[in-house]
């Protein structure tokens, strides 16, 4: 069965529909296919991507969709990875997907991101904010479903700021709230795009000694976490120089300690300043 679209008259009526039924007032941020739709970047969505900035706010939302006749859906596959905070859909097919400030799991609705926004409604009880193109080929990045390629390249086809992309990939990582390897995410999924339509680009030069860093971080982690390695257990399949010069860095950094015999191991949240037999 082939999903129905939505074009942005439809989103503008249910937006409207929420804010005659909200009795407080919330600010929606309108981060994929929607927002595509309002700045022109294609004719209509399957739904709406929207971050809140607080369980309260994703609070009445969802009561007040689910007043007018929403329901939550069965969710599989790629809709399912997103880890949207609540899903709801209607009758007519059209589904919200609710974050509140994550998505992902990861991708943060950054103070940058709220700066580049665009306000496109002020209503009552209801103000709607569209990311920026770039920031909307960001998010797209990390998604697995195939539309998402298509829709990067609508952004990528109209131009867009690769400066922008390229700081925001940064501060999402280094403002991480978790060990995935979000600079390896987003540089799998760009080289996916550019690989898919034959396109050559320096942000991939840029990103790929930084994105290979990140994901040995991530496997070296991985193998610590079930107690104290040396370094050729934790080398095991990998470039063992590589290896050395990213522990080097973590010690530095706090994140693993160094024993007496070389043993290494994650530094746990209540391990104290006094170390002893460590360096």
């Amino acid at each position: 069965m082939v999903s129905k679209s939505f074009d942005k008259q439809y989103l503008q009526k249910e937006f409207e529909k929420l804010n005659e039924t909200l009795n407080e007032h919330v600010t929606l941020y309108l981060i994929g296919g929607g927002s595509m739709s309002f700045q022109k970047y294609k004719a209509a969505t399957k739904d709406i991507d929207v971050v809140v900035g607080s369980t309260h706010e994703l609070g009445h939302v969802v009561t007040a969709l689910r007043s007018i006749n929403y329901v939550i859906p069965v969710v599989r596959g790629p809709y399912k990875k997103m880890e949207a905070n609540s899903i709801l859909e209607n009758t007519d097919g059209f589904r919200w997907d609710i974050f509140v400030n994550v998505i992902c799991g990861g991708l943060r609705l950054s103070d940058g991101m709220i700066e580049r926004s665009i306000q496109l409604f002020k209503m009552e009880h209801v103000s709607v904010y569209m990311i920026c193109p770039e920031d909307i080929f960001v998010f797209k990045s990390i998604t697995t479903r195939e539309r998402d390629q298509e829709d990067m390249y609508s952004l990528f086809s109209k131009g867009l700021n690769f400066d922008i992309i390229e700081k925001e990939f940064f501060w999402q990582n280094n403002h991480k709230q978790n060990d995935y390897a979000w600079m390896a995410f987003f540089f799998d999924g760009v080289e996916e795009f550019f690989d898919k339509y034959h396109i050559t680009h320096p942000i991939i030069a840029r990103l790929h000694d930084i994105a290979e860093e990140d994901m040995l971080i991530g496997f070296v982690k991985e193998r610590l976490r079930t107690g104290p390695r040396q370094i050729s257990e934790i080398s095991d399949g990998l470039d063992q120089n590589d290896v050395e010069v990213i522990l080097d860095k973590l010690i530095k950094q706090g994140v693993v300690l160094k024993d007496k015999y070389g043993k290494i191991s994650l530094k746990s949240d209540d391990d104290c300043n006094q170390n002893t037999g460590y360096r």
